[in-house]
């Protein structure tokens, strides 16, 4: 994949989804089943494509580890963006509404920011330096992160030049952070495979409790619907498929 379409589908879709979200309301209904999709689809291309990649190269405990601290760095960003990565809107009190909420936006961007490192760093095969599967991830990924952001900006009064403007900033953080990989590697980091495999094993962290969390949080007094269980099963059809 050529590195300026990967960073025109990292940031496209979600001015695109944005920009229908600001316009259009989503239910909370479909936003659940949009989320499920995702969440099966991150879910299945972690276990299918990215454990595999990851545990074939030489330090598998090293490789075990950074998924864990990835896993938990993601439980610390939680309490800061009070989960919007996983579709939660909360809104304490009507003073809430009054400004943005930065300790939200702060969390999602450094999210953003951490899946964006290994699209570069990680990707060496035929020649490519982009890895199109984390590519796809992130854009299935990010479809109702964008919803619950436009409307958790919508619920904080945020004008639309402001909300354009926060919304342009988080489609840049996943290809800032591929882009920084680039520069790493090119001004000749040292040891920079040790880092790409770390860079990797994070983000199979944090896609492992994104996609648990919304997977547990998606069901009703511990029940699925058949709705969801269909675009589940869709969600990992098209990770086998992709990956």
């Amino acid at each position: 994949m050529n590195p300026a379409i990967a960073i025109l589908l990292l940031t496209a879709p979600i001015l695109v989804t944005g920009f229908v979200s600001y316009h259009i309301s989503v239910q909370a209904t479909r936003l659940r089943l949009i989320l499920a999709f995702s969440a099966a689809y991150l879910f299945a291309i972690s276990i299918m494509h990215m454990l595999p990649e990851a545990f074939a190269q030489q330090n598998v405990k090293q490789t075990g580890l950074f998924i864990v601290v990835g896993f938990c760095i993601q439980l610390i960003i939680d309490t800061f963006s009070t989960g919007i990565e996983h579709g939660h809107v909360h809104l304490h009190s009507n003073e809430c509404k009054k400004h943005l909420p930065y300790g939200i936006i702060i969390g999602l961007l450094l999210h953003s920011f951490l899946e964006g490192l290994p699209v570069y760093s990680f990707a060496l095969n035929n020649g490519s330096h982009v890895n199109h599967q984390l590519v796809y991830g992130l854009i299935i990924h990010n479809f109702p992160i964008t919803i619950a952001f436009v409307s958790l900006l919508k619920e904080h009064q945020t004008g639309r030049s402001k909300s354009l403007m926060v919304l342009t900033v988080f489609s840049l953080m996943a290809p800032l952070g591929y882009f920084s990989s680039y520069v790493l590697q090119s001004f000749g980091l040292n040891n920079y495979e040790a880092y790409g495999h770390i860079a990797y094993a994070l983000v199979i962290g944090i896609f492992l409790h994104i996609s648990t969390a919304i997977l547990f949080e998606s069901s009703e007094h511990h029940k699925y619907n058949i709705a969801k269980v269909i675009v589940m099963v869709f969600g990992i059809i098209m990770a086998y498929l992709i990956s």
